[in-house]
């Protein structure tokens, strides 16, 4: 199966690796990555075969990132079984690194499989009219970030513990609203 990405890259700031997904149909004003937004533009590659290229870059740097970002563009804007089928191959190949997924559904239409694949959800359009201050995240005041729940019961399930995910609850600066799903 095949996706688009707009590209890749590392943030030592943020300890990610960031994957840029290549397609968005909610056009927001303002939007911080409308290169991103064009489901014409960016690199067709074979899901499989990308994260396993990915992987081997990041093996190269593994102290280096705590994160998995999936980001973009939105994978929620491809069909399901293309984002579910990439969100697997992002668990079971990072499956000791936090998974995050940005995006820009309200928190109500996340599809319900998410949470089987991801830590943590930015979620909620960018609105140029609830901007917030340059640096602060998220950018809008109308975005959450959703902590997934379910690891809480089962505290061995992909070496995520109850204990880190906490902490990572706890300190992650994030100027909105943050809470457990």
């Amino acid at each position: 199966m095949e996706i688009k990405i707009a590209g890749t890259e590392f943030s030592l700031e943020r300890k990610s690796f960031e994957i840029y997904v290549q397609g968005c149909y909610r056009h927001c004003p303002g939007c911080h990555n409308p290169e991103t937004q064009s489901f014409g533009s960016g690199t067709a590659v074979e899901i499989d075969k990308f994260i396993r290229e990915q992987a081997d870059k990041v093996e190269l740097f593994d102290d280096l990132v705590d994160n998995i970002y999936v980001t973009g563009g939105d994978l929620l804007c491809y069909v399901d079984d293309i984002a579910e089928e990439f969100s697997a191959h992002v668990l079971c190949t990072w499956y000791n690194k936090y998974k995050w997924l940005f995006t820009g559904c309200e928190e109500e239409d996340i599809p319900s499989w998410v949470w089987d694949y991801y830590d943590v959800v930015k979620c909620g359009q960018y609105r140029e009219d609830l901007r917030q201050p340059d640096g602060t995240f998220p950018a809008s005041s109308n975005q959450k970030l959703l902590f997934n729940s379910k690891w809480m019961d089962n505290p061995t399930l992909f070496g995520v513990t109850p204990s880190s995910l906490e902490e990572m609850y706890n300190y992650t600066e994030f100027k909105g609203e943050k809470k457990w799903k």
